[in-house]
């Protein structure tokens, strides 16, 4: 559980040997699974909403106590957030992929994501719930872009981490795409083609050195 001046400010993860399988909603007070096979166990996962509502009010009363006795004492709290781009699918050019942006060692999770095409604004999201929890005690996010990439795109995602002025940045280029379906057949046309030719050139060398 944890609470936060900044938004998302309530969170609750249920973990399971330090990987997550439920998140809570405090909207309708149910319980959301990680991935699809864990929803039989949606009903178990958090049983009683009385006792959520008053850790969590614990938890707001505790911050709000903590914050103001420590204030110009103790430094805030960050992580030393890490950001990468890759594709979900292997690079072809022309082909529409999704680009991925993993974000790493979040703390606090409060996130400003966006996406650029060259300068370009493409999506940009400063209410990012979707955080996953990590054993160390901070917090992963994923991003997610539907790219056709072409030669020369450049992509960007951006990340700012609540209260923080800087930004981080992680840029993505097309690199090693892998050939297309017309190119792979052109290349073993060439190959084969370039074979035949020197089985021939063999052929008539071992002719003229004969005769």
């Amino acid at each position: 559980m944890f609470c936060q001046p900044r938004e998302p400010s309530p969170g609750l993860l249920k973990m399971f040997s330090d990987d997550q399988m439920f998140s809570y909603n405090f909207s309708d007070n149910s319980a959301i699974p990680r991935i699809q096979e864990f929803s039989p166990w949606r009903d178990v996962a958090f049983p009683d909403p009385a006792t959520v509502s008053s850790h969590m009010s614990l938890c707001q009363r505790f911050r709000h106590n903590l914050t103001e006795a420590l204030k110009d004492i103790t430094p805030e709290a960050r992580g030393g957030t890490h950001v990468s781009v890759f594709t979900a699918r292997p690079l072809r050019l022309g082909v529409e992929n999704t680009l991925v942006c993993a974000i790493n060692d979040v703390f606090p999770p409060a996130l400003t994501i966006t996406w650029r095409k060259s300068s370009k604004i493409l999506t940009r999201s400063s209410d990012w719930h979707q955080y996953l929890a990590t054993g160390d005690l901070f917090f992963q996010a994923f991003s997610y872009l539907n790219v056709t990439p072409y030669h020369n795109d450049v992509f960007s995602c951006e990340v700012q981490v609540g209260g923080d002025n800087n930004t981080i940045i992680a840029f993505w280029v097309p690199q090693y795409p892998v050939p297309s379906g017309l190119l792979e057949n052109s290349l073993c046309g060439l190959g084969f083609t370039l074979g035949i030719i020197f089985l021939l050139l063999g052929f008539l060398f071992f002719y003229l050195a004969k005769k």
